[in-house]
Parts: C-alpha cells; structure tokens; sequence
C-alpha cells in the first residue's frame, strides 16, 4: 500500500490575529467605560458641592479640588482612595 506523508504546515496567523483583537476591543470597552463612570463620579460631585450654599461664587476655583472640599464639609461624599484593592 502507498504511505501518505503528511506535512505539518505551522497555523495560520488568523485565529491569532482574531484572538489579539477580541483583546484589543475588550481593553477599549474597558477604558471607556472606566473614563465614562469617572465623568459620572465627577459631575455627581460637582452638583453636591453645588447644593451647598454660598458654593456657587466658588465653584469654578474648586472645580479640580470638589472632592476635597467636599470632604472638609462632610457632604457624605468620600474622596477616591489611592489603594488598590487587593
């Protein structure tokens, strides 16, 4: 009987290059979601500062440091903490 020889060919990069942008695309869904819920977080700040009173002739100055501020005012705003969870 004749013997068949078979060559082994290496993969094609498809599936790999498939794989890689499944991952690619979950990194950006990830990003952004992650910056969207900070834009969140930030504008919730800003309008509990802004509920206070006499915080609107300020506003504008401490619109990098509300969550600060809010903390010394003890508006039940917790500012985000540097630790990451483990």
């Amino acid at each position: 009987m004749h013997e068949t020889k078979f060559i082994h060919l290496p993969p094609r990069p498809r599936p790999v290059l498939k794989g890689l942008s499944v991952v690619a695309g979950i990194t950006a869904i990830s990003f952004a979601a992650a910056w969207a819920f900070e834009q969140h977080r930030k504008r919730e700040l800003m309008r509990a500062l802004a509920s206070m009173p006499g915080a609107a002739k300020i506003l504008p100055a401490l619109r990098s440091h509300s969550e600060l501020v809010l903390a010394q005012f003890s508006a039940g705003v917790t500012p985000k903490s540097t630790a990451r969870k483990s």
